[in-house]
């Protein structure tokens, strides 16, 4: 049996390039962990708050890139399927620079806010600054990247996609020191992101179909309409990213630097559950397209609701795991995050409901069920008045999560109980672009 399994992953590339993908994400997940037990012995106290408050900043803006990537991804692989590999790579070219070109221009437009900012999390108006340079390449990064997803060249994809926490992990301990704080650590994050963009350019430019762009037809206008289908898909991202990582931004705001540290680590260790979720969501979905086709639309509603069952299961695992370890995970992070022990078990139990939601979302997606973003759109206000009005304590502003994740479980679920049966003929190109989504 075990061997009829390593022939099927030889001879069939969806299991073998899933491998590759799955073994560097893996891979830059526990550099980019390694990463978090750097900022949290070498910081200063008080100073690990900032850096995940300027992390979280970079997380919520950078998710409009995964329109970005996924619009490279069409246009380059219909390019590809006409054997216009030069004209392929050209467009990503351009795109890149056009993309720069407007990121730089929206950055520069808002600069009279970043002081405001700069107050508002507590930290030097520098910092904005280099934040912002971070998610500007990170936007680019994505866009050349995501050509070697078109290319089918996903062991390159998967090295390119690794170099971004490795050079980042590389870079961090020396740049704290040398900048006694937390701007070494952003310092170190840019300085991994425009190595992964030079790594990326390179590997295009080397390419062996990058001397014919020279020669291509450049009369082909980019195909901006296929923008109009990603929007929704952007809201929603954005959405949900202000749901992970609202709470430490806010908790800048509200508590003094050493309690943000103490707050940001028991944070870390909450969505951690969200490592064992996002893998359910990527084996439920296909078998909620599959049960679709073959039995019908009740049947890919229950193979949802088997996946929920699951992450509920994996996250009452994750929650004892928790109870348990917790000392030893906090000592992980440096013995003075011991403090946050009071407080971690009830954040893990009170995230719950975010995590478990990402599977109704990924549902949503695919399916196109756009009424998705009132619920993500009211969970964000919940969230945000929640801590504009609690935040005396902890303890506050992790129920203010707690209920604004169940409002929002809740919500999805009613809405999924009451849609209609989804149509057959719109699930292929949605699945595909639910396909895109799911590798970023």
């Amino acid at each position: 049996m075990i061997s009829k399994v390593f022939e099927k992953i030889k001879t069939d590339r969806f299991y073998s390039d899933s491998i590759v993908l799955i073994f560097f994400t893996v891979l830059g997940n526990l550099f980019a962990f390694l990463v978090n037990i750097i900022y949290t012995r070498s910081l200063p106290p008080g100073q690990y708050g900032a850096v995940m408050s300027l992390n979280s900043i970079v997380n919520i803006l950078s998710t409009v890139a995964v329109a970005f990537r996924m619009f490279n991804v069409r246009e380059t692989s219909n390019l590809i399927l006409e054997k216009r590999i030069g004209k392929a790579i050209s467009v990503s070219y351009k795109f890149s620079i056009y993309s720069f070109i407007v990121i730089l221009s929206l950055f520069v437009l808002f600069s009279p806010f970043y002081s405001s900012l700069a107050m508002f999390i507590n930290v030097e108006y520098f910092a904005i600054f280099l934040t912002l340079a971070v998610v500007i390449f990170s936007y680019i990064t994505s866009i050349t990247s995501s050509l070697f997803q078109s290319l089918k060249m996903f062991f390159v994809l998967g090295v390119v996609t690794f170099v971004y926490p490795f050079t980042r992990f590389i870079f961090t301990y020396p740049y704290v020191l040398l900048w006694n704080g937390y701007i070494g650590a952003i310092v170190a994050t840019l300085i991994g992101i425009v190595v992964c963009f030079v790594v990326s350019s390179l590997v295009v430019v080397l390419h062996k179909d990058y001397s014919s762009v020279l020669y291509e037809n450049d009369n082909d206008n980019i195909n901006l309409s296929y923008f109009l289908p990603l929007i929704p898909i952007v809201l929603i991202n954005v959405f949900y990213s202000v749901l992970n990582f609202g709470d430490v931004i806010f908790s800048r705001r509200y508590f003094n630097e050493v309690d943000t540290d103490i707050f940001a680590v028991a944070s870390t260790v909450a969505k951690a559950n969200l490592f064992v979720i996002v893998p359910i969501s990527y084996v439920v979905l296909p078998r909620m397209i599959e049960d679709l086709r073959k039995k019908g639309y009740n049947a890919s509603v229950k193979a949802l609701f088997k996946g929920i069952l699951l992450a509920i299961l994996s996250s009452f695992f994750y929650v004892v795991f928790v109870l348990f370890f917790g000392d030893i995970i906090l000592t992980i992070f440096g013995e003075r995050y011991l403090a946050a022990k009071p407080i971690l078990f009830m954040f893990t139990i009170c995230f719950v409901p975010i995590g478990v939601s990402l599977i109704l979302i990924n549902y949503g997606i695919v399916f196109k069920n756009w009424f998705f973003m009132i619920p993500l759109l009211l969970s964000d206000l919940i969230l945000i008045l929640g801590f504009i009005f609690f935040h005396s304590t902890f303890q506050e502003m992790i129920l203010v999560d707690f209920v604004a994740g169940c409002f929002l479980f809740l919500s999805l679920v009613v809405i999924i109980l009451l849609s209609k049966r989804e149509k057959l003929e719109s699930l292929e190109e949605e699945s595909t672009l639910s396909g895109d989504y799911k590798s970023i």
